[in-house]
């Protein structure tokens, strides 16, 4: 009677665990346009912050919303820089739109720092205005 019992409550364990497990691991995925924006910077003041204390920056702004508002410099296949510091990853259709020195008001989440390349990171990128 006594293994039964330690059985059952094994498998009820075992579920549970799987069900916390899946739910965990398969989260809906995050809708950057949906989301409140936590932070609005020009991008100077962005890069400026980072120049000064990296890593207390990348942790204010890691995994946050941010508005960024800045001049195209470069524009590659799947990203393009705001102010030859800030890349912006997107995709192709959006790329398609903008144009090397205009300015640009973009939504974004931040996704870190590149210390060897000195450049800020984002990535689901919406255009605000172009």
């Amino acid at each position: 009677m006594r293994k039964k019992k330690y059985l059952l409550l094994f498998f009820v364990i075992l579920v549970l665990s799987v069900i916390i497990g899946y739910n965990y691991m398969y989260k809906d995925h995050r809708d950057i346009s949906t989301e409140k924006v936590q932070f609005t910077k020009k991008a100077k003041e962005l890069v400026d912050e980072y120049q000064t204390d990296v890593e207390a920056t990348t942790t204010k702004y890691l995994d946050k919303i941010i508005e960024i508002e800045g001049r195209i410099t470069d524009i590659e296949s799947d990203n393009f820089t705001l102010n030859n510091a800030i890349v912006c990853y997107t995709d192709s259709i959006t790329i398609q739109k903008i144009k090397i020195d205009g300015t640009l008001k973009v939504k974004g989440r931040s996704i870190g720092y590149d210390e060897l390349l000195e450049y800020i990171k984002l990535d689901q990128l919406i255009i605000i205005n172009n």
